[in-house]
């Protein structure tokens, strides 16, 4: 009996594992959260990004106010302008769909696609994210589609494939700027001077794009509005959702507190390659790709909730890799519960407010980051270039 028993224990957990299970999951959970957007009208930031292209084509600035469209900025490059425009010319609520769809399954596609992590961890990994994902889903961000340029980028490398990888992280800049950090990443793989040189021409290409509609002088006009909306966010904005952002709450930050915190996690990120000797081996690699997932939301100045969408990857990347152990699953628990479902709008008001107004919400993570850090340190030299562990965490579930 007890073999029956645990028999169907284990065709439980097999099944909510499975690929076709997880991905399921989050398309319902996806189309869900777009029927109640529709539905409420919460749509403004999808008017931001398909007014783009019109703005564009009847060259005007696309940093201007058109309050009669939409309210708030446009703060995405005249690149991105031209990579939506397929979503800017089909009918709005079938391009809003589509998008949404590709910006949320990206990612978890990507991790059934990371070499080395056998597939019950790649299922925990994308649980682990479900809900990060679907807040931002609810602003109908662009966070969870960097996340995937990010995540496609190291899978990139792990493959050998440069050209990809070079073309993800200039497409990440292109979006929101700060994925240039998944640079960072080519100083782990052999022939770096060849990636770098087709990152050039990548990044390039891209910034050319706009030229298909609009001339060189407008182009060079489009980046310059760009660049002077950019600075101008970030001064209004500074701190935010991050690490500056909790210190600001508790310390009064001068300016130069400020930038003190940015530099100490500059630091802290160069101390990550202080182990060269190690890039060979995977685990520090899926390490290093944790703690770079996690370090460009807390240390991102102008973070908001939604750059947790990132993040998060970068916890659930790191949460498979350690040693099964009940602990570990009260541990993840306790850190989905305090860093996210806290965050989201069940949540009463007054604590949602003081988590935000604090920037709570960046600390989990930056205890995670440091304890990745912590880890990377301590891995020994002599470590060689090995497969993954496949120990399964489906015992915990």
């Amino acid at each position: 009996m007890k073999l029956v028993i645990k028999n169907l224990s284990i065709r439980k957990k097999s099944f909510w594992l499975h690929p076709l299970t997880v991905m399921m999951i989050y398309f319902m959970v996806i189309n869900a959260l777009n029927i109640q957007s529709v539905l409420t009208n919460r749509m403004n930031v999808w008017k931001i990004f398909r007014y783009g292209l019109t703005h564009l084509l009847d060259h005007k600035n696309l940093y201007g106010l058109y309050p009669a469209q939409y309210f708030d900025e446009y703060l995405y490059s005249p690149t991105f302008t031209v990579m939506f425009a397929p979503f800017s010319k089909l009918p709005n609520y079938i391009s809003y769909f589509l998008w949404n769809n590709l910006s949320m399954l990206f990612a978890p596609w990507l991790i059934y696609n990371l070499p080395g992590i056998n597939r019950e961890k790649k299922g925990i990994i994308c649980y682990v994210a479900l809900l990060e994902m679907a807040t931002c889903l609810q602003g109908t961000q662009t966070n969870a589609m960097v996340a995937a340029l990010i995540l496609g980028a190291f899978v990139a490398f792990e493959k050998k494939c440069q050209w990809l990888a070079a073309f993800a992280i200039a497409a990440g800049f292109y979006i929101k700027v700060f994925p240039i950090v998944a640079l960072s990443l080519f100083i782990l793989y052999p022939d770096k001077i060849n990636f770098l040189l087709k990152f050039i021409i990548a990044f390039l290409l891209l910034g050319a794009l706009p030229l298909l509609f609009i001339s060189p002088a407008e182009l060079a006009w489009q980046y310059h509005n760009w660049l002077h909306v950019l600075v101008e966010d970030s001064s209004d904005n500074y701190g935010k959702i991050s690490l500056t952002g909790f210190f600001q709450s508790y310390f009064n930050l001068s300016e130069a507190g400020k930038l003190y915190i940015q530099l100490l996690g500059i630091i802290i990120f160069c101390t990550m390659y202080v182990n060269f000797k190690l890039f060979k081996n995977n685990i520090y690699r899926y390490y290093f790709l944790s703690a770079m997932l996690i370090w460009v939301a807390i240390f991102n100045h102008a973070a908001e909730i939604y750059s947790y969408a990132i993040a998060i990857w970068g916890v659930g990347i790191w949460f498979v890799l350690q040693p099964m152990h009940k602990l570990q699953g009260v541990f993840i628990g306790c850190f989905i519960f305090f860093a996210t479902i806290l965050s989201i709008d069940p949540t009463p008001r007054v604590i949602s407010d003081f988590l935000y107004h604090h920037s709570l919400k960046a600390l989990p993570f930056t205890i995670v980051f440091l304890r990745i850090v912590w880890q990377l340190w301590q891995l020994p030299r002599h470590l060689p270039a090995q497969p993954l562990q496949t120990n399964s965490y489906a015992s915990l579930l």
